[in-house]
């Protein structure tokens, strides 16, 4: 590898539908960071086959950033990822955040609605995109990374740190990438990518094409920036208001029984209450199943 290749210092790894697009925007903010040429890499599982020099490539402007790295969340549960990742980069920081899982497959099945990519009922999606339940293994999939970095390289928090406070959330988050406190405007506090639905079908359908065709000619950092752009989601997408669909709660209850052991295994895993706040059956703080029934943003 070249003198001058840049060293790939931290990566969030996952979850998908748990707040990572605004941590990219914290990030890019950020004057010691210097983040990949647009959210969404891939590298360590999807395009691992293009080499190492495709994924520096993409951080040419790191000069002398602080930490350098990248957002793609699908690596948490990739089972190739972690040994890649480890032999790129063995001081590699991860960042992790983790969201209630029947609530994040909810999530991410009104995402397939909003992009016209599913208009079928949540059930009949469970079957089509195994990922809507296989992200949500969280334990199994921590484990494998747990395997081959210290725990202190990995930064594990909850989705709900973020709604609950997102400058604190940052603040955590600056800390462990070693870079200064930094506080986040008004407006970055807010979500920045909430559910919704298209204003016009044909519309939204046609955008996701062009951003596809955007991505194989090799335009992935105006891409990028098109799709975090809030005027552009406002013109393609309605955000729900009293019409939000919700998840029938027998098969909320349901998915929370298959979830629960892994739920569980958080807790030792990480040392903190993950079953108690997301209100698992079995946890010492929680009486009876207490199962949810909404489903966030």
């Amino acid at each position: 590898m070249p003198a001058t290749s840049p060293t790939v210092t931290f990566a969030y790894i996952g979850t998908s539908k748990a707040g990572s697009t605004w941590l990219f925007n914290a990030l890019a903010g950020h004057p010691e960071v210097c983040l990949g040429s647009n959210k969404g890499l891939y590298y360590f599982d999807q395009h691992f086959d293009r080499g190492r020099q495709w994924y520096l490539d993409h951080f040419r402007a790191a000069g002398d950033h602080t930490a350098v790295g990248e957002i793609s969340h699908s690596y948490l549960s990739s089972p190739e990822a972690p040994a890649r990742i480890a032999e790129f980069n063995p001081d590699m920081r991860l960042l992790v955040c983790l969201r209630e899982p029947v609530d994040r497959a909810f999530s991410d099945y009104l995402d397939l609605v909003k992009n016209g990519q599913f208009d079928g009922p949540f059930t009949a999606a469970l079957d089509k995109f195994p990922r809507l339940l296989d992200r949500g293994r969280y334990a199994t999939h921590l484990q494998r990374y747990l395997d081959l970095f210290p725990r202190q390289q990995l930064h594990v928090s909850l989705f709900d740190d973020l709604r609950t406070d997102p400058q604190a959330y940052a603040d955590e988050v600056f800390a462990f990438l070693g870079i200064q406190g930094l506080e986040l405007p008004p407006a970055d506090l807010k979500s920045r990518m909430p559910a919704g639905t298209p204003r016009n079908p044909s519309v939204a359908t046609a955008a996701k094409s062009m951003s596809k065709l955007a991505k194989q000619a090799g335009l992935r950092r105006l891409r990028s920036r098109v799709k975090r752009s809030v005027m552009v989601r406002q013109a393609l997408y309605r955000p729900y208001r009293e019409d939000r669909p919700t998840i029938d709660p027998a098969v909320a209850a349901e998915l929370r029984l298959g979830f629960a052991d892994e739920v569980l295994r958080l807790d030792s895993l990480l040392g903190r209450p993950v079953a108690a706040t997301w209100r698992y059956a079995g946890s010492p703080e929680v009486v009876g199943d207490g199962a949810r029934t909404t489903a966030g943003q």
